[in-house]
């Protein structure tokens, strides 16, 4: 009985042997897709020349607007690779921001800017990338950059009173200038006496 059992054994043994598999990580299937936006896409703001003189030393929105305009041509992969460089750019633009620059609105976009900088990072870097998700999460940030934009043309825009003072100036130079024409011309040109 000892023979019998001490070959089925060895057999047994030999047949159970660790076979190593090979993990495929699933991100490789869409690694090389891009960003898709969705229909909900908002027009691009464009920032007015004196918010634009304003914003010249604010270093992180530079970095913000280059992966702002990257997000239509970045694969999936680059993303993943860079978003923590998204992240920390972000925060950074949330927590040290120059203060002649951000107000409380401002603020209050750049914290919803860097919600959205986390939220599409961490869609683009799971192990089962949902690619319909990580598109709404890359239109949603757009949107919420396009809005802090235009919460910065509308904290450097003009008053109504500075406004008006351009228009009372322009129409002033412009009655004045109507006044002297029509003096030279009446001078050149006297009225003729019938």
């Amino acid at each position: 009985m000892r023979f019998i059992i001490i070959p089925f054994l060895i057999v047994l043994l030999t047949s159970c042997e660790d076979k190593k598999e090979v993990a495929v990580d699933p991100r490789l299937a869409t690694d090389t897709l891009t960003i898709k936006m969705q229909p909900q896409l908002k027009q691009e703001i464009v920032l007015t020349p004196v918010a634009q003189q304003r914003i010249e030393v604010w270093e992180d929105f530079k970095a913000l607007t280059e992966y702002v305009k990257a997000l239509d041509t970045i694969k999936l992969i680059n993303l993943r690779k860079q978003g923590e460089e998204w992240i920390k750019v972000a925060g950074n633009a949330q927590k040290d921001p120059n203060d002649s620059i951000v107000n409380s609105a401002i603020q209050s976009r750049l914290t919803v800017f860097f919600s959205k900088t986390n939220t599409l990072v961490q869609e683009a870097s799971k192990i089962n990338v949902d690619t319909a998700l990580v598109n709404k999460e890359a239109t949603e940030y757009y949107n919420a950059f396009q809005n802090l934009k235009l919460q910065i043309n509308l904290k450097y825009q003009e008053s109504i009173e500075e406004l008006l003072e351009k228009y009372q100036i322009k129409a002033d130079s412009l009655s004045t200038k109507r006044d002297t024409t029509t003096a030279v011309q009446l001078s050149s040109n006297p009225p003729r006496k019938n």
